[in-house]
């Protein structure tokens, strides 16, 4: 029998069964890798606020530099202005020289009293006024430091030898560190950090004012800062601009959709009421204690 040769094996070899691994320069090139989208910036918006110059700012500096410079001409002229101009407690609550508490705001010790009173007021009017608009923020000025003036008056000795005369925009100056504090307060969320760094700025230097109007008691012979006044001016700021204050709502600007338009939706127009109210407690307040004193 002739020998067939055998059949061939059908089973491979285990590396037979391996595909072939391609070189790695053999690999067809892989495109590139499409580059990161870096995320889009943020737009930024624009806010447009109804905004007018500070007039009634630079008109009350105006006046107290007048007033201060016509006493410096006239010595004689300036102890008569005073004699009739400084608030007193004898005077306003005892023969009712209730004028003298409006007057004295305008009326100064010295330089130094009336260069850092001035220099407040410009810093802070020019802040606030164009977004207060003039009126109201004249309301709050003299209203503020009326109520200024009638702490120092109802708080202070009656007597005629022993009351202290008062001078000074002081009061009303620190009616507008209130006005600022609560417009910086109520549109914290708006305004973002910045309010918040202006407003712990402003707490911090009325600390120090405080300070300074406390310390300046404990030394006899130094001139004394009406610290009520101060109090009753900064209560007075603080209560107004709650009430008649203006607040700022974004609203989408209709044709520019980068901006917004700030709309105040306490406008002053509605808000007389308000300051009728204010103006009725001065008046209770003054007249109880004139009838005590009297």
């Amino acid at each position: 029998m002739l020998n067939d040769p055998q059949p061939p094996d059908k089973r491979r070899h285990p590396l037979a069964e391996q595909p072939r691994r391609r070189h790695p320069l053999e690999e067809a090139p892989q495109p590139p890798p499409p580059p990161q989208q870096e995320p889009p910036e943020r737009r930024r918006v624009i806010m447009e606020m109804p905004l007018s110059p500070p007039r009634a700012t630079y008109a009350l500096i105006l006046i107290n530099v007048i007033v201060f410079a016509v006493g410096l001409l006239s010595p004689e002229l300036d102890n008569q202005i005073f004699a009739l101009g400084a608030s007193r407690t004898y005077e306003v609550l005892v023969l009712g020289d209730y004028y003298r508490m409006v007057t004295a705001m305008f009326l100064h010790g010295g330089a130094m009293h009336i260069l850092f009173n001035m220099y407040a007021l410009y810093i802070i009017g020019r802040a606030i006024e164009p977004v207060f608009g003039s009126v109201r923020f004249l309301i709050v000025y003299l209203l503020g430091g009326l109520a200024g003036s009638i702490l120092s008056v109802v708080l202070g000795n009656p007597s005629p030898m022993l009351g202290v005369p008062s001078v000074g925009a002081s009061g009303a100056v620190f009616a507008l560190f209130g006005a600022e504090m609560v417009y910086l307060y109520r549109h914290r969320q708006l305004m973002g950090e910045r309010a918040t760094r202006q407003l712990r700025s402003l707490l911090w230097l009325l600390a120090v004012n405080i300070f300074i109007g406390v310390a300046s008691w404990t030394d006899a012979s130094a001139i004394r800062i009406d610290n009520w006044a101060h109090m009753g001016g900064l209560a007075g700021g603080l209560i107004l601009t709650w009430l008649i204050g203006p607040v700022f709502v974004a609203q989408p600007h209709p044709l520019n959709p980068n901006h917004r338009i700030a709309e105040d939706t306490n406008p002053l127009s509605k808000k007389y009421w308000a300051v009728s109210v204010y103006g009725i407690v001065l008046i209770a307040i003054l007249a109880f204690f004139t009838l005590r004193v009297r």
